[in-house]
Protein backbone atom coordinates (compact mmCIF):
# COMPACT_ATOMS: atom_id res chain seq x y z
CA UNK A 1 0.00 0.00 0.00
CA UNK A 2 2.82 2.23 0.66
CA UNK A 3 4.02 2.12 -2.63
CA UNK A 4 0.51 2.88 -4.18
CA UNK A 5 0.19 6.45 -2.26
CA UNK A 6 3.89 7.54 -3.21
CA UNK A 7 3.00 6.55 -7.04
CA UNK A 8 -0.17 8.46 -6.55
CA UNK A 9 1.01 11.17 -5.27
CA UNK A 10 4.16 11.91 -7.70
CA UNK A 11 1.46 11.45 -10.99
CA UNK A 12 -0.53 14.01 -8.40
CA UNK A 13 2.58 16.55 -8.53
CA UNK A 14 2.84 15.59 -12.19
CA UNK A 15 -0.94 16.65 -12.78
CA UNK A 16 -0.61 19.69 -11.23
CA UNK A 17 2.51 20.40 -13.49
CA UNK A 18 1.11 19.55 -16.59
CA UNK A 19 -2.31 21.48 -15.52
CA UNK A 20 -0.30 24.53 -15.03
CA UNK A 21 1.24 24.26 -18.48
CA UNK A 22 -2.07 23.74 -20.27
CA UNK A 23 -3.09 27.60 -18.14
CA UNK A 24 0.30 29.22 -19.21
CA UNK A 25 -0.53 28.08 -22.87
CA UNK A 26 2.83 26.01 -23.09
CA UNK A 27 1.21 23.57 -25.18
CA UNK A 28 4.64 22.49 -26.67
CA UNK A 29 6.06 21.40 -22.56
CA UNK A 30 2.04 19.88 -22.56
CA UNK A 31 2.98 17.68 -25.62
CA UNK A 32 5.93 16.50 -23.54
CA UNK A 33 4.16 15.93 -20.54
CA UNK A 34 1.17 13.54 -22.33
CA UNK A 35 3.79 11.61 -23.98
CA UNK A 36 5.87 11.13 -21.33
CA UNK A 37 2.47 9.94 -19.48
CA UNK A 38 1.57 7.33 -22.64
CA UNK A 39 4.95 6.03 -22.25
CA UNK A 40 4.53 5.59 -18.12
CA UNK A 41 1.49 4.16 -19.23
CA UNK A 42 2.42 1.68 -21.56
CA UNK A 43 5.42 0.30 -19.98
CA UNK A 44 4.54 0.96 -16.33
CA UNK A 45 3.52 -1.37 -13.50
CA UNK A 46 -0.09 -1.48 -12.65
CA UNK A 47 0.56 0.57 -9.95
CA UNK A 48 1.51 2.99 -12.34
CA UNK A 49 -0.74 2.30 -14.70
CA UNK A 50 -3.64 3.00 -12.22
CA UNK A 51 -1.89 6.35 -11.13
CA UNK A 52 -2.27 7.60 -14.59
CA UNK A 53 -5.80 6.64 -14.90
CA UNK A 54 -7.04 7.22 -11.87
CA UNK A 55 -4.98 10.39 -11.03
CA UNK A 56 -3.60 11.89 -14.25
CA UNK A 57 -6.43 11.41 -16.57
CA UNK A 58 -9.12 12.86 -13.66
CA UNK A 59 -6.62 15.26 -13.36
CA UNK A 60 -6.01 16.50 -16.51
CA UNK A 61 -9.82 16.08 -17.92
CA UNK A 62 -11.31 19.14 -16.96
CA UNK A 63 -8.45 21.55 -18.82
CA UNK A 64 -9.02 19.66 -22.20
CA UNK A 65 -11.26 22.16 -23.71
CA UNK A 66 -10.44 22.40 -26.72
CA UNK A 67 -9.85 20.35 -29.86
CA UNK A 68 -6.28 21.27 -29.72
CA UNK A 69 -5.13 20.53 -26.25
CA UNK A 70 -6.91 17.38 -26.80
CA UNK A 71 -5.12 15.97 -29.71
CA UNK A 72 -2.04 16.37 -27.96
CA UNK A 73 -3.18 13.40 -25.70
CA UNK A 74 -1.84 9.91 -26.88
CA UNK A 75 -4.89 8.00 -28.52
CA UNK A 76 -4.31 5.56 -25.49
CA UNK A 77 -4.76 8.36 -22.77
CA UNK A 78 -7.69 9.67 -24.79
CA UNK A 79 -9.24 5.81 -24.93
CA UNK A 80 -9.04 6.05 -21.55
CA UNK A 81 -10.50 9.62 -20.71
CA UNK A 82 -13.69 8.52 -23.01
CA UNK A 83 -14.11 5.31 -20.98
CA UNK A 84 -14.07 7.43 -17.88
CA UNK A 85 -16.85 9.79 -19.57
CA UNK A 86 -18.77 7.03 -20.80
CA UNK A 87 -19.27 5.57 -17.52
CA UNK A 88 -20.04 8.88 -15.36
CA UNK A 89 -22.88 9.58 -18.44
Amino acid sequence: MPETGAVNSTIGAFSAHTRQLIRLGNLQEVKKCFAMAGVLYKNGSNVLQCAIESVFIFAVSPFLDTQQIKELLPVSLRRIRNRHLQTIS
